[in-house]
């Protein structure tokens, strides 16, 4: 029998977790409650938030019982005041903060008790962050990020110090089409990092696109959506976006010798055909902040009842990453 993997163990050293799901019910909040569980019992100061709504009871598309985030005496946790006040448990308020939300304020708290709760935590990166600083202050030794569904930005290097990567049927019910998926999603993550020298000029850019010449930077538009650019004057060149990446800005960069970096993987929205061009096109995709991706897990099971080999999903995913790709739920049961 192969010996139980405990998740707690796959993130020793590091601080700030970030559970990224693609799609609704890929296990996210599974991984979260069983690193949480792993931390209590390793009597390990923990807090925790969300970028959205999690926890909940029952799917808000499938209508099926959902796993709810279940914290312990001594978690410290951020979410809206609205939801604060359905938790089972007590809990001492540290703040409240006026963020923009439409479930009211954010209420910094702390467990006195075991319960369950739901989490909608800060939905802005800024807010997020500094969520991410108070639990800091307060003691955490983990800071677990809770993303919302194919949302990329918690995992940003900016705020969190490593990723888990949920995968599973619910993102799709064909073998092929789900390694497929998730092994572009892994290959965005885990983007290189450009060279120092230029990082640290590129630190000081701000808005729109630039590009280096003669080993300057100079601004090539104010806008970071412009689609439309002089292919020779691209061509071999290092071009920094300060903003989002698309699909079709991307490709109207598809010149030979082309180098595109973006701040890290989370300003990338790009789908897997027109990366593919661009880079059959001889061009390269580079970001300044690298992220950490921890882990992948699976979950075998869809909402609609389909469920997958997790064995066979597991061995063809582990033959293209080099991170662990772990099935929680079978590791839970061990």
């Amino acid at each position: 029998m192969k010996r139980r993997i405990r998740i707690s163990d796959l993130v020793e050293g590091i601080e700030v977790i970030s559970v990224i799901g693609l799609e609704k019910n890929t296990g996210k909040t599974v991984v979260l409650n069983q690193m949480l569980k792993e931390f209590r019992e390793e009597g390990t100061t923990t807090g925790v938030t969300s970028t959205g709504l999690e926890g909940e009871k029952r799917d808000q598309v499938y209508l099926n019982e959902k796993p709810e985030i279940t914290v312990s005496k001594g978690t410290y946790f951020v979410t809206s005041e609205r939801d604060f006040r359905h938790r089972s448990f007590s809990a001492t308020v540290i703040d409240l903060r006026d963020y923009r939300s439409p479930l009211g304020r954010m209420v910094f708290a702390k467990a006195e008790a075991d319960g369950k709760v739901i989490i909608s935590g800060p939905s802005i990166l800024e807010y997020l962050r500094e969520a991410v600083n108070a639990m800091r202050s307060y003691g955490c030794e983990k800071i677990l990020i809770d993303g919302s569904t194919s949302r990329m930005s918690p995992g940003t290097p900016l705020v969190s110090d490593g990723v888990i990567l949920a995968t599973g049927a619910a993102l799709s019910m064909n073998m092929e089409e789900l390694c497929r998926k998730t092994l572009f999603a892994v290959k965005l993550i885990s983007l290189k990092a450009t060279e120092p020298k230029l990082l640290n000029r590129m630190l000081a850019l701000e808005g729109g696109v630039w590009i280096e010449n003669c080993g300057t930077f100079e601004k090539l538009s104010s806008s970071a959506l412009t689609t439309s650019y002089p292919r020779a004057k691209i061509a071999g060149k290092t071009i920094f976006i300060d903003g989002s990446l698309t699909s079709s800005v991307l490709l109207s960069l598809s010149e030979r010798g082309t180098r595109v970096v973006v701040k890290d993987f989370s300003r990338i929205f790009v789908d897997e055909r027109s990366l593919m061009k661009y880079e059959r096109a001889g061009g390269r995709l580079e970001v300044l902040h690298p992220a950490n991706l921890i882990a992948v897990t699976v979950n075998p099971f869809s909402p609609t009842g389909f469920k997958i080999h997790s064995s066979e999903l597991i061995r063809a995913l582990e033959k293209k990453i080099d991170v662990p790709v772990v099935n929680v739920l079978e590791e839970i049961s061990k």
